[in-house]
């Protein structure tokens, strides 16, 4: 029984995960990640990799641990999958430079506003489709350039996390191509670095390790950490990367099938063969990454949104808010509320990202807080159409039906009402762990477990739960 061995680094959690090839999650351990303050100011975010790489080592043995010698045998792949856009440069001698700088640091926050004094923002975008976020990889060696100018200039090579990790695990220093699609330093056409972004930064192609797509081999497990871990030193190290690609990969979706990863921020991606940035979608939030296929893309859309609902929640439902019946006690409310909430609506912004601001309208003394938060759910919904609206026209497909992850996807009340909004059904996926489920398939794949990928996403993909829209679409619609 072929198992991928899945360091998943994520922001809040670290985790090791052992997955066979039917997608079964046969064991996991995970300790809690969290960033160290930076030397420089108080308010400095920096990731503390000799930290992360002891817990995942931790992780990794207990998690071998739940497993029999038999299956620990049957490991025939790791890889790592990570958050985008954080990394470090690194000497001659494969020496890190600089402490990480985390995507969650404010340093970088002028640089970024101060882009048009380098680079023609427009073009810049119409060549990656990478949105202006201060978390960018552009904007952090920016500011090492400007603020460590004599680390900078000692710098041999930059590595993503991801590859930080399999440098550690294998000797071997690489670029996941789904982490460099993250940078706001790729150009779309060429599917590789953009030159004169590299110009601005001083630096060449060369000082970027070859790039790996997913399921490529890196290299093979150093003999010293498989002698630690009990393992062979033959495994091979396989290229993953960006968790995003790898949850939608793992969600089942193929191409131009939009996936909604719904949280505290809802992003809406889909896999597809072509994206053409354009500039009037700046203002949309849309970005356009590498998908985990070399010479595919996936452009997203993202907005705040179970945090706005949690907003409404925690104000209008504080008396039960902390406990059990919190959410059985909104959904039950809203439930009992006609589609169109009794003409009651969330217009404007709620998101507290920018200066905009909202408002509730139709309030009387007769409403009902449950006729708040219905509303509330049917404003997120209109936010969903307008960013398929968008996906739809940049990818330039027409979309089916969508698929729904995360913990926005568990509420029942909400699905109906995306259904009944895009007047198309939801499929809701019943899995939690898409990003691992999405890594292990190319691991496999990488490893000779399946033929392609597309094998081993038909043989591992999981159930999908269909909402279809109801009658209520007519309300929605009108």
């Amino acid at each position: 029984m072929p198992i991928a061995f899945i360091f998943d680094c994520g922001a809040t959690n670290l985790r090791i995960v052992a997955m066979d090839h039917h997608g079964k999650l046969l064991a996991v351990h995970h300790i809690a990640n969290n960033t160290q303050q930076g030397e420089e100011a108080t308010d400095y975010h920096i990731w503390d990799i000799d930290e992360i790489w002891s817990k995942l080592m931790t992780c990794a043995k207990q998690t071998l641990a739940q497993l029999t010698p038999e299956q620990r045998q049957d490991i025939v792949g790791i890889s790592v999958t990570t958050f985008g856009v954080d990394g470090a440069i690194f000497d001659k001698h494969g020496k890190q430079l600089y402490p990480i700088i985390s995507w969650k640091c404010p340093r970088t926050q002028p640089i970024m506003q101060a882009l048009g004094d380098y680079l023609d923002v427009e073009k810049l975008y119409q060549r990656n489709g990478v949105g202006h976020y201060s978390f960018n990889t552009l904007f952090k060696l920016l500011w090492l350039k400007q603020h460590k100018p004599e680390l900078y200039a000692q710098a041999e090579s930059f590595l993503f996390i991801s590859s930080i990790l399999t440098y550690r695990l294998t000797g071997v220093q690489s670029t996941d191509r789904t982490m460099a699609g993250t940078s706001m330093m790729t150009n779309i056409a060429s599917d590789s670095w953009d030159s004169e972004v590299l110009d601005v930064l001083g630096l060449t192609a060369n000082h970027f390790p070859p790039m790996k797509s997913a399921g490529e081999k890196i290299g093979t497990l150093l003999p010293t950490l498989a002698e630690e871990l009990g393992l062979s030193a033959d495994i091979s190290v396989l290229s993953c990367g960006h968790d995003t690609q790898f949850a939608i990969f793992g969600s089942g979706a193929g191409y131009n099938q939009p996936v909604l990863s719904s949280g505290t921020w809802e992003i809406l991606m889909a896999r597809t063969q072509q994206a053409k940035p354009e500039w009037q979608y700046v203002k949309d939030g849309l970005t356009i990454e590498f998908d985990s296929q070399a010479g595919y893309f996936n452009p997203g859309v993202q907005w705040v949104s179970s945090g706005i609902m949690e907003w409404l929640g925690k104000r209008f439902f504080s008396d039960v808010a902390g406990t059990a019946d919190y959410y059985p006690t909104m959904i039950n409310e809203g439930s009992q509320v006609p589609a169109g909430s009794n003409g009651l609506k969330l217009v404007g912004n709620f998101d507290g990202t920018s200066q905009q601001t909202g408002s509730i309208e139709g309030l009387s003394m007769h409403t009902q807080r449950g006729e708040i938060y219905r509303a509330g759910l049917e404003y997120m919904a209109h936010r969903l159409k307008a960013g398929l609206e968008v996906l739809q026209q940049v990818g330039q497909f027409n979309a089916e039906s969508i698929i729904c992850v995360g913990g926005g996807s568990k509420n029942g009340l909400w699905n109906q009402i995306r259904a009944d909004v895009l007047n198309r059904p939801i499929d809701v996926v019943d899995m939690s762990e898409t990003t691992v489920l999405g890594a292990a398939m190319f691991t496999l794949t990488g490893a000779g477990v399946f033929e392609n990928i597309e094998q081993a996403q038909q043989a591992m993909k999981p159930a999908l739960k269909r909402m279809e829209p109801s009658g209520d679409v007519r309300v929605y619609q009108s």
